[in-house]
């Protein structure tokens, strides 16, 4: 299994390399720049600044540098002379393990990279306030920002498997290069609008990946389970529908 990996990694590793590289780049830069016209109560914030616009497109953060490649295995017959020489169960969990890490450090490591900047920053911070200040898990927000920064990028990392996982099962079964690059972010897109107009706004999956865009009154321990609980009832459904009443096969193109 591990030489297998070893193999995969070699297909996806230059995308899957610069896409980390631009990611934490681009967060680097506007976390060392955009907190200069908000008022900043605490360093931290400044990372939450930086980091906004992966909030919305991370869903494509994680697939487009490896979802591709699948594809293009089944598009060319890759898989039809492959798996007469090894098992398509194990074939494919190598390559989901491999994407798995991959989708998973593509968001830690742009994430943390720039959270440690944004702790070296020291901004003219506004007081005044601080006693008024609300934000989600306060405590360790302030006291030990680190910490947060660290433990909110691994769940990151998590959801960003999750959704990698869906660009995964679509790139089994679906013929459309375009639907497969972009399946997970409509997905996002769709569930963040139905449950917005639903007023479920805590419930979204955006929501459990960055819980400071909302209210902290409204954040509550449903809101780090239903997103991402909603799209692994999404991933299975989807694979009933494709392997067992649509009986796609994954070989077959």
């Amino acid at each position: 299994m591990l030489h297998l990996i070893k193999i995969e990694w070699k297909k996806v590793c230059i995308p899957v390399i610069f896409m980390t590289i631009a990611i934490s780049l681009a967060t680097c830069i506007l976390s060392c720049t955009m907190y200069q016209n908000y008022a900043i109560q605490y360093n931290l914030e400044v990372w939450e600044i930086g980091t906004e616009f992966l909030t919305f497109v991370f869903p494509l953060v994680v697939v487009l540098p490896l979802c591709w490649n699948i594809f293009y295995e089944r598009k060319n017959n890759f898989m039809l002379y492959v798996l007469p020489r090894i098992s398509e169960k194990k074939y494919l969990m190598a390559k989901w393990i491999l994407y798995a890490a991959s989708a998973f450090f593509i968001l830690f490591i742009p994430y943390m990279v720039s959270a440690s900047i944004s702790l070296c920053i020291n901004p003219s911070l506004d007081m005044t306030n601080a006693a008024q200040f609300e934000h989600v898990f306060i405590h360790t927000f302030t006291e030990t920002p680190l910490l947060y920064a660290f433990l909110l990028s691994c769940w990151k990392g998590f959801i960003g498997i999750l959704t990698m996982t869906l660009g995964f099962v679509i790139a089994l079964y679906v013929k459309n290069i375009f639907v497969v690059l972009t399946g997970s972010f409509i997905y996002a897109i769709l569930e963040n609008f139905i449950l917005a107009v639903l007023r479920l706004e805590k419930y979204r999956l955006v929501t459990a990946f960055e819980p400071s865009i909302i209210s902290a009154d409204a954040v509550s321990p449903t809101s780090f389970i239903v997103g991402p609980l909603l799209l692994i009832a999404v991933i299975s459904l989807a694979v009933i529908y494709f392997k067992w009443i649509k009986k796609t096969a994954v070989v077959a193109v």
